[in-house]
């Protein structure tokens, strides 16, 4: 279709602008070997003009479209970014649902009991540890460093220097959502510092329909939403960005429609702040329509 339209217009201009010529001649009068110098100028001006409109209609179309991509998308609201690719200034730390063992060396009677495989106390949703003796302790956004500290600072008051070991049996409370056209989606443990492509490895792989180099990612509540859109396809020190707990990862799918139709469904199974979010994306498809 380029190569026979584009030669029909040229050829169409062409005789056109031959055609104005004859008449430019008798207005501008003929150089020395009879042909119009005028007109000539504005013919080999007006031919690249038309060789030249393919590729600037081409351009505009892939603008406009790639406009329209990002139209479907909802709107970042957060003032500030919080995106990082230093993940040595991610630690993991501990939250409610984490299953923790705690052993307090020569007091077993003070340690975790055994009473299940997998053993160990898990955190409460206000974020404590309950402990023998020494009852609760705050360990929500610790490190499992600080949390052990802790707990060896509340044992001090009943015993004479306690040496106590705290280790992680289960993460529960840090998670992130890969969903979309990848091949494993589902709610993933984030037990370790893990950049995006790292996290979309989770998901084994893209599946045929996938729109490898639109991966959404959805970070914090509607009030606080940020939304960044990253090329899963060729890896980029842009993509390299630090996941954070409770970020919604969404690979899109080829050819679909508003990006609040392909995720809305999930989002509105997936609990915390991202139940907001679909409550977001929920409002502003109804005003779009």
């Amino acid at each position: 279709m380029h190569g026979a339209s584009q030669s029909w217009d040229e050829a169409g201009v062409d005789a056109g602008l031959l055609k104005r010529s004859e008449g430019l001649s008798d207005r501008w009068g003929a150089g020395a070997s009879g042909v119009p110098t005028m007109s000539c100028t504005r013919i080999s001006w007006a031919r690249r003009c038309a060789r030249a409109l393919p590729l600037v209609v081409s351009a505009a179309v892939a603008l406009l479209a790639g406009c329209a991509a990002q139209g479907e998308l909802p709107p970042s609201t957060a003032r500030v970014s919080t995106l990082s690719t230093d993940l040595a200034t991610s630690p993991v730390t501990l939250g409610p649902g984490d299953l923790v063992r705690v052993t307090v060396f020569g007091h077993p009677e003070l340690s975790t009991p055994i009473v299940a495989n997998p053993s160990g106390t898990r955190v409460d949703p206000e974020g404590n540890l309950s402990l023998p003796l020494i009852g609760s302790v705050v360990v929500k956004d610790l490190s499992v460093g600080a949390a052990r500290t802790a707990v060896e600072a509340a044992f001090e008051r009943y015993v004479k220097e306690p040496h106590v070991d705290l280790s992680v049996v289960e993460f529960s409370a840090r998670r992130f959502y890969l969903f979309g056209e990848v091949m494993a989606p589902g709610s993933y443990v984030l037990d370790r510092p893990l950049d995006l492509y790292q996290a979309l490895s989770y998901g084994k792989g893209f599946t045929p329909a996938a729109r490898r180099e639109e991966v959404v990612l959805l970070r914090g509540r509607p009030g606080n939403l940020e939304v960044h859109v990253f090329d899963g396809e060729t890896p980029s020190a842009d993509a390299l960005v630090v996941v954070q707990p409770d970020d919604f990862v969404f690979v899109r799918r080829s050819g679909a429609g508003r990006f609040s139709h392909e995720a809305l469904p999930i989002l509105q199974g997936i609990g915390s702040a991202l139940g907001s979010v679909a409550t977001l994306l929920l409002v502003e498809d109804q005003i779009s329509r």
